[in-house]
């Protein structure tokens, strides 16, 4: 439960700081104007690392005992925070940009004891210090500099670090490591709350100030996963687990040097600009990347224990196979045949096109998930017979909650964030509450799946093909969704009491079938907020009764 707050914590901080910090932007100068390098066209604040890094670091002084990794942590975050906004402001010289990423480093090695003792290849004696230090400055630069490399389209360099970060939190409450954990689960709520902000077109970029804490951050929470005192992770592990970013910084690097130039001179030639260059568009570029990356996390998991040549060969085989796809589609004949075929529409996108004009396919799903929710949700509390000890105490709060909200805004023309928060809590506690009675193997456990596989199959169609603008699918959504799946994926073996797979699947189908109403209510939002307060009250009345 703390790491949950840690996460919900540092994502509102995040948020509410964000829409400030950009007001002031110009004033101070901290803007990221276009040019021959850049892919925006339009100038954007660039100050977004400020927010982030204030909503990671907070809950961590407030739940965490201040060691000190920890505190070597939060003053390495202080430091790469300092010059990475320096260099958003003026523009350091990249030798500048290295000493500041030095002492930071410096303080997390010497003074956190944040080093590589154990690597692959070598039992598990540790190697003596002479060699594990320079290895982990290295190791810690290289990482740093990897993610800040790869924030190059909108939501890219958070999206793909929030898949490292989640699989670092995961495999910490596996290790029973609860301080790593709630560490892992706060920056991870700074990304979640920066990428609403960040998602094509963004309103916001990161800056240096935000990459490069991403990058520090990852580097210090992977190597205190790996090697840790009795930990049996894969020294290697973290290579598939870090993943694009790395093999994007390894084919950049490699390809300056090859033709003769300097390693730290800007191109074009990221993992991210070959992929406009075939012909994708921004929004398929940063969708592909989210899912090679996140093929290599689950990678890193499936091996996670196994021998170091195994997660160096799976490395070693993807970095390879990403050479090869980028060396073969680059060919002249082939590009050219991949860019015409991009200027034009294919069938699938012409039927695409005529479905989103006729409107149905927008108007329907809608129409059955405002009329299915509120019954689900009324059969589910009434047929629930069995509640936690503390279901009194949140029911009430949610049903005060909710009242209050009826009262205070009913006049309110647009569903407040406050209001939302009541009815995803609301939500996640029905869902909880009615898995807890289902008993799986039933007509009844049946006849709820094929309920939420079509809903599920409704707004995918809804988010295809409506008209309505107000509630876009992005491609941090298609990250959610991803992160469900692995969830979805990894829970039977971690959570097998829980039927934390289900639970999630159907929390994020809720999620989104709410947030689609809420964009369609617009004249009747009132109607959906006296919905809501019934759902809650014949929650609160029937745990009352089962109490």
């Amino acid at each position: 439960m703390l790491s949950f707050f840690a996460l919900i914590v540092a994502m509102f901080i995040t948020m509410m700081l964000i829409p400030p910090l950009m007001k002031s932007a110009q004033r101070y100068s901290f803007v990221d104007m276009p040019n021959e390098r850049k892919v925006h066209t339009t100038p954007v604040p660039r100050i977004g690392g400020v927010a982030m890094v204030a909503g990671a670091v907070t809950p961590i002084l407030l739940w965490i005992e201040p060691s000190h990794q920890v505190l070597s942590l939060l003053y390495g975050m202080g430091v790469i925070l300092f010059f990475g906004v320096w260099d958003d402001r003026v523009g350091l010289d990249f030798r500048i940009k290295f000493f500041g990423q030095l002492i930071a480093i410096g303080v997390a090695v010497f003074y956190g004891d944040v080093v590589i003792r154990q690597v692959p290849f070598h039992s598990f004696e540790p190697i003596p210090d002479y060699l594990a230090i320079p290895l982990s400055i290295f190791a810690l630069l290289g990482i740093t500099n990897a993610i800040n490399l790869a924030d190059g389209l909108d939501g890219l360099a958070g999206g793909t670090t929030l898949l490292s970060i989640g699989m670092v939190s995961l495999l910490a409450y596996t290790m029973h490591d609860a301080a790593l954990f709630v560490m892992a689960m706060a920056v991870m709520g700074s990304i979640i709350g920066f990428l609403r902000y960040n998602t094509y077109p963004a309103q916001i970029f990161m800056g240096d100030g935000g990459s490069q804490f991403l990058g520090f951050a990852t580097g210090v929470l992977v190597i205190l996963l790996t090697q840790k005192s009795g930990a049996v992770l894969s020294p290697a592990m973290p290579l598939l687990l870090l993943g694009l970013p790395l093999m994007d910084t390894f084919l950049v690097m490699g390809q300056r040097i090859y033709e003769g130039r300097s390693p730290f001179q800007p191109d074009k030639n990221h993992v991210h600009h070959k992929l406009l260059h075939l012909g994708f568009d921004h929004y398929e570029a940063v969708v592909i990347i989210y899912s090679l990356q996140a093929v290599l996390v689950m990678l890193a998991y499936v091996l996670r224990y196994r021998a170091d040549a195994l997660n160096l060969g799976a490395f070693a085989i993807a970095f390879a196979g990403l050479w090869g796809v980028f060396r073969i589609a680059n060919q002249p004949g082939l590009r050219a045949r991949l860019a015409r075929v991009a200027e034009r529409p294919s069938p699938l996108s012409r039927l695409a096109s005529a479905l989103k004009r006729s409107g149905l396919l927008g108007r329907v799903p809608v129409l059955v998930a405002c009329i299915t929710i509120p019954v689900y949700c009324t059969i589910g509390i009434l047929a629930t017979t069995e509640f936690p000890n503390d279901a009194p105490l949140t029911a009430n709060i949610l049903l005060v909650a909710t009242l209050a909200q009826l009262v205070l805004l009913r006049r309110q023309p647009v569903f407040l964030l406050i209001e939302r928060l009541t009815l995803y809590v609301t939500l996640t506690t029905l869902v909880f509450y009615t898995e807890r009675g289902l008993v799986h193997g039933t007509w009844v456990s049946h006849l709820d799946a094929t309920y939420f596989g079509l809903l599920g199959l409704l707004l995918l169609m809804t988010y295809r093909f409506t008209r309505n603008r107000t509630f876009n699918v992005t491609p941090t959504d298609f990250l959610v969704i991803v992160i469900a799946l692995i969830v979805s994926s990894l829970s039977a073996s971690i959570f097998p009491q829980n039927n934390i797979s289900e639970i999630a699947i159907k929390v994020l189908i809720l999620f989104y079938a709410a947030e689609l109403i809420v964009s369609h209510a617009r004249e009747n939002l009132w109607l959906l907020r006296v919905i809501s307060a019934s759902i809650v009250g014949v929650l609160a009345l029937r745990v009352a009764m089962a109490f």
